[in-house]
């Protein structure tokens, strides 16, 4: 896709859902990108975040969804890449600032056949969480990639829900199965995250941090596995059903020491022949006593 002279390079996009108070101080470093675009998506904000955007900030494309009493980051990131103009998006978070060099780093490294992220929490130098607790802030969900690579893939996940489902890790690992480079972005290019406490990420969520990283990790897993067994992504209705297997086998009593679910994904009769061949996939999760 070719841009026009007045057409933005990158499309940096972020989502909002009770984080009005973030979005006033990181909406600036998002506008002081040179060669982009900013949308905003108000995703049932109960901090009227449309109105306020639209009003003290003109230039930004600012989208408001309704009737969604959950949030979902995934559907949200979805939405707001459909109205995007750059051939590169970046998604960020409302409470991460970025550093001036953003844009030129991400439209210069950007290319078809990569993606960028943020190191792993436990490479990070500058802005590693020594204690690395379940909430802190890893920076991960950060993501630049190409629009026709992310249209491509169908967008996020947007099946997984809960805060801990890892809908971030989902894509990642599914550019990596459709053969994506995977670049790392310089640290420096993110200046600091917003502290917040856990009530404040889950409190628009219905599942807790523990049973959405549970279920999504037995969906995500076996998921993985049966792309590489067929060899392409899976079906929305295959993925629904998964879906729930894994949120069923996540909250049953057992899962307080382990959890599984076991699929049947081929069964095939062999020709002229008296027998049949069956291949399961089974994801077990057990946690160390």
């Amino acid at each position: 896709m070719r841009q026009g002279p007045n057409m933005p390079s990158l499309s940096i996009i972020t989502t909002c859902k009770g984080r009005l108070s973030h979005l006033k101080t990181s909406l600036p470093s998002f506008l002081a990108q040179e060669n982009s675009e900013v949308i905003v998506v108000d995703y049932d904000c109960p901090d009227n975040t449309f109105d306020y955007v639209r009003t003290h900030f003109a230039s930004v494309k600012v989208l408001k969804v309704e009737d969604r009493p959950y949030f979902n980051n995934w559907e949200a990131r979805n939405i707001g890449a459909a109205r995007a103009s750059g051939n590169i998006i970046a998604f960020v978070d409302a409470d991460t600032i970025i550093s001036k060099d953003f844009s030129g780093w991400a439209i210069k490294n950007c290319h078809p056949g990569a993606y960028a992220k943020m190191p792993n929490a436990v490479s990070l130098q500058v802005h590693r969480d020594q204690s690395l607790s379940p909430g802190s802030n890893r920076f991960e969900g950060i993501l630049i990639l190409p629009k026709e690579t992310f249209l491509k893939l169908g967008g996020y996940d947007d099946l997984l829900q809960g805060w801990g489902a890892g809908g971030d890790i989902d894509m990642v690992d599914r550019l990596e199965f459709h053969g994506e480079k995977r670049l790392l972005m310089p640290e420096a290019l993110v200046e600091r995250s917003i502290a917040h406490s856990d009530h404040d990420r889950i409190r628009f969520h219905k599942m807790g941090i523990s049973a959405s990283h549970l279920t999504g990790l037995l969906y995500r897993v076996s998921k993985n596995s049966m792309m590489r067994i067929f060899a392409k992504e899976i079906s929305r209705d295959d993925r629904l059903r998964l879906y729930q297997l894994a949120k069923d086998a996540a909250e049953r009593p057992a899962a307080q020491n382990s959890a599984k679910i076991e699929l049947l994904v081929i069964s095939d009769k062999v020709q002229s022949s008296n027998y049949k061949i069956e291949q399961t996939i089974t994801t077990k999760i057990i946690w160390s006593q």
